[in-house]
């Protein structure tokens, strides 16, 4: 069966969709990106990632060709019209900058941005699947420094992902100058004497709205969380970790670079917070 995708007003099957060999996004990787969860036909937060991605968009200074309403309109349609009703899924949105008559770093303000939108496999895992626990890998952070911008240059992630995945991982948690950031594509979250711990914002983490939703289910649920430095034996020595995404949701690491994490399996915080996360999506 033929996907049917969003391609600049038109919905098409995917392979009549094509774009320029000129367009910034696929000569210079020039755009943004944002993943949008969908559980039995209904968007997770779709507020908050239409947000993140205005963000983005500002940040590299390119104006939204889109409204809220009618991203949801799109996102409607195409679970429509793949059939995706019932069951995990996510729209993956794309906006680039354009194509332009010929490559070149400068770019005019007058491009017209190029907008992809196409229904991807969501979360995997259920939640029994997920209480087995995951490994994981450290790896030095070799990316830029704007990382929380979600931007489709995505080369050094998918390095260090290639390189979990090798080793049987199911993410690499990325450390610079011996503090951890994030995953490849997620946030870090880790537990030690029952108190959840993330690191701050920064220009190298991206704002998670997985990450937001746990802070804000810690604090009204009374369970204590701060936002702090972790530093590479603070991972080590950790109680749980997790890693968080729209995708991954709230996965535990149960194994860290072949060591086990606390006794080895998924703890009670995670416990608490997957119960949870889960009647949020109810």
């Amino acid at each position: 069966m033929n996907n049917i995708v969003y391609l600049n007003g038109n919905f098409i099957a995917q392979n009549e969709a094509c774009v320029s060999i000129m367009d910034r996004g696929f000569l210079f990787g020039d755009g943004i990106y944002e993943v949008v969860p969908i559980f039995d036909g209904k968007p997770f937060g779709f507020d908050e990632h239409m947000a993140r991605m205005e963000k983005s968009l500002a940040a590299i200074q390119i104006k939204n060709p889109l409204t809220h309403s009618e991203w949801r309109k799109i996102l409607e349609t195409l679970v429509i019209q793949n059939n995706k009703k019932i069951g995990n899924h996510a729209l993956y949105c794309q906006i680039t900058r354009g194509a332009g008559e010929t490559r070149t770093h400068s770019f005019s303000s007058d491009l017209k941005p190029t907008v992809v939108a196409f229904l991807t496999p969501g979360s995997t895992h259920s939640v029994t699947e997920l209480s087995r626990g995951f490994s994981a890998i450290s790896v030095d952070d070799s990316r830029r420094r704007d990382c929380y911008i979600k931007a489709i240059a995505l080369l050094p992630n998918i390095l260090h992902m290639q390189e979990a995945k090798l080793k049987g991982a199911i993410e690499a948690i990325l450390i610079r100058n011996d503090e951890t950031t994030e995953g490849t594509s997620s946030n870090l979250f880790i537990v030690k004497n029952k108190k959840i711990l993330t690191p701050p914002l920064s220009c190298h983490i991206l704002s998670g709205i997985t990450r937001d939703l746990i802070i804000r289910l810690a604090k009204e649920n009374n369970i204590s969380i701060e936002e702090v430095k972790i530093t590479s034996n603070m991972l080590k020595t950790a109680d749980e970790i997790w890693v968080t995404g729209s995708v991954k949701e709230i996965c535990p690491i149960v194994v860290l670079n072949e060591k086990p994490v606390g006794d080895g399996k998924v703890g009670a915080i995670w416990k608490q917070m997957i119960q949870l996360y889960e009647a949020c999506k109810q």
